[in-house]
């Protein structure tokens, strides 16, 4: 193994046995509380203290955690990247440490508002078509997603593998009501502290969107920097170094081919989610069927 990585990367890597993972995880997150307190003893919190990437599961997370945790960025905003915890279903009390970059915040609008927050902060909320959320959902549950330790989880992923596409689509969607309100939170936020994206322009302009969100968090790079964030946080960079770490008959988290609801969906699919979540695709800012 590398001996470049740092301590966190490594660890994360390391350990391989789900339990033991969260525990690592759980370590780092109780280090960086640590870290936070000195660096506000010694009134060294960098500005944003903290920045948050906020939004649905199967929207770009680890593209944004990626782009976040670069070492040209890293550099820039002194934070220290937190292992990504299931911060919707057990929010930080005490709400996140100083001087941290937090991917992977899934809850809604309101559970941001209720965390503790001690000094500057951002967030980057990166969305996505909810119907194309779904897609992605089903690709990662029957291809790609590594096994969990959460038997519920896994036992609903073999359920998904024994059922044709088209009711396993309808299945997921079924699951989503939470999910696609935590969506419809965020929408009409007026919050200078929050910036929203959609990841549909990433893909059309990543340039683009990446320096909007760099100056919102107020992160200033060379040309040179950002011509080596955008190379190393492209699709095919990031694929290939997701398999790298992957046995070699795994499929990368990042597929080939991307996850569009219009070669898969179907009128049933379109009411399934019309009928968990009323008018979220138009709220959204997306055309309808």
């Amino acid at each position: 193994m590398s001996t470049s990585l740092d301590p966190r990367e490594w660890a994360a890597r390391t350990v391989n046995w789900p339990p033991a993972r969260t525990a690592v995880k759980r370590a780092v997150h109780l280090a960086a509380r640590g870290r936070g307190r000195v660096l506000t003893a010694r009134d060294a919190v960098p500005d944003p203290g903290t920045i948050i990437a906020a939004g649905p599961q199967k929207a770009g997370s680890q593209w944004i955690k990626a782009l976040f945790d670069h070492p040209v960025v890293r550099a820039q905003t002194g934070l220290l990247t937190l292992p990504q915890l299931d911060y919707e279903l057990t929010p930080p009390r005490n709400g996140f440490p100083a001087g941290t970059y937090v991917p992977g915040f899934y809850g809604t609008y309101q559970d941001y508002l209720a965390l503790p927050k001690r000094h500057p902060h951002k967030v980057v909320y990166l969305g996505r078509d909810p119907r194309n959320v779904v897609v992605s959902g089903y690709w990662s549950a029957v291809e790609t997603h590594r096994p969990t330790h959460l038997e519920e989880a896994e036992r609903l992923r073999l359920e998904l593998k024994q059922m044709s596409m088209d009711e396993a689509l309808l299945r997921i969607i079924s699951l989503c009501g939470g999910h696609f309100a935590a969506m419809a939170s965020w929408v009409g936020a007026d919050d200078p502290d929050v910036a929203r994206f959609r990841l549909e322009d990433v893909a059309r302009d990543s340039e683009a969107v990446v320096r909007a969100m760099l100056e919102h968090c107020g992160i200033e790079l060379s040309e040179a920097d950002l011509a080596t964030l955008l190379r190393d946080t492209s699709k095919d960079a990031l694929r290939a170094k997701d398999l790298a770490q992957r046995s070699p008959d795994s499929e990368s988290h990042y597929r080939s081919r991307a996850s569009r609801y219009q070669d898969v969906f179907k009128p049933e699919h379109h009411k399934a989610i019309e009928e968990v979540a009323p008018g979220l695709v138009e709220l959204l800012g997306y055309e309808p069927a």
